[in-house]
């Protein structure tokens, strides 16, 4: 879900990890689902993405 996300709004895995603070390995494993975002970084991820946190979290 996170990657179509990212995708749909031409976001850099990169880019994305620097403005959540965390390394881009990070990023790519919840992209590729290998692991889950905490609570604060969900929150931080849907106001970067400019979406709900519930959409997030399905």
């Amino acid at each position: 879900m996170l990657k179509e996300l990212i995708k749909s709004k031409g976001i850099k895995q990169k880019w994305l990890a620097l403005k959540l603070g965390v390394s881009e390995v990070t990023v790519s494993n919840w992209v590729k689902e290998k692991s889950i975002p905490s609570q604060k970084h969900l929150l931080k991820l849907s106001e970067v993405l400019n979406i709900p946190i519930k959409e997030l979290s399905n």
